[in-house]
């Protein structure tokens, strides 16, 4: 069966066509729902609305490419905002039902779509919160999520390294005491985005990103000399999405610094992430229920 997975996140809205977990395609647009929730606790308007006319649009292509099934999910930026209601009541007249995920479950999520072997560290750096998933083939050991990402920092400090790197200290203090593992892996647009630049993508290869070695060093590097570089400019630099370009220091010096805090000089970039793992959690409660019907 094909199935469409739309993940309504802080910054994006995302789109998984796969044939049960065989993926077909993926495609993103960035909308900026988040924007400003970190001043005001509320969706902007205008952000509601293009976020939702793209996960509609998202819907049509879906059904258009031959999926039998939909399903909406929707991250931090809804599940904090006040006026969350207005938004879900805006997607229900296009016709889709969201379901909003907590944020543990958000890491639980990006940690079976992203698991390779061993003892994992699943690392999710969204536009207004992230999340670290740790454990191995027999499930999680710890799960937390805090709320930051790229947008927040954006709004509360702009790019005042300082203030970006105060911000980041104090929240990172809620994961508490992180469980060892054997590999830090890296899903979203952030760590994702650093590798498409240093590897100079004008357009984005989904198979290059897909379990690269990216560097502590190689992203404070970058940071640093995106952060020199005047938003005009930023528009030449090949791998960096235009509506990312006010975001991505901030992405940077917070990839960074989690990846200081795990004490890691290297992250394993995935491309398979919390859509995947929302439809493997589809495809077992199905097969949950059609053990239950055959009484087997």
């Amino acid at each position: 069966m094909r199935y469409g997975i739309i993940d309504i996140g802080s910054n994006s809205v995302r789109l998984l066509v796969s044939d049960d977990e065989k993926r077909v395609f993926k495609k993103i647009n960035t909308t900026g729902l988040g924007r400003g929730l970190a001043l005001s606790g509320r969706l902007g308007e205008e952000n509601m609305f293009v976020t939702a006319k793209a996960a509609a649009d998202f819907a049509d292509e879906a059904k258009a490419a031959g999926c039998e099934e939909i399903y909406a999910f929707a991250t931090e930026a809804v599940r904090s905002a006040a006026n969350r209601r207005e938004f879900v009541t805006m997607l229900e007249k296009y016709g889709l039902t969201v379901d909003i995920v907590d944020g543990n479950d958000e890491a639980t999520l990006g940690f079976s779509g992203a698991y390779t072997e061993g003892v994992c560290c699943v690392m999710d750096i969204g536009g207004a919160s992230t999340e670290l998933a740790i454990g191995d083939e027999k499930g999680l050991i710890y799960a937390k999520s805090v709320p930051t990402g790229l947008v927040r920092i954006f709004d509360n400090c702009g790019e005042d390294f300082k203030k970006i790197d105060e911000y980041i200290d104090r929240v990172l203090q809620g994961y508490g005491k992180v469980p060892s593992f054997d590999r830090l892996l890296s899903i979203g647009g952030t760590a994702s985005t650093f590798v498409a630049i240093n590897e100079k993508m004008k357009i984005y290869n989904s198979q290059i990103v897909d379990n690269y070695r990216l560097t502590l060093e190689t992203v404070e590097n970058l940071t640093d000399k995106i952060h020199a570089m005047t938003m005009e400019e930023r528009l030449n630099i090949d791998g960096l999405e235009p509506k990312r370009r006010n975001l991505i220091v901030g992405g940077g010096r917070l990839l960074a610094s989690i990846m200081k805090m795990l004490r890691q000089d290297c992250v394993i970039v995935r491309e398979s992430d919390n859509q995947e793992g929302y439809l493997k959690r589809i495809l077992a409660s199905k097969k949950n229920v059609d053990v239950n019907k055959d009484g087997r």
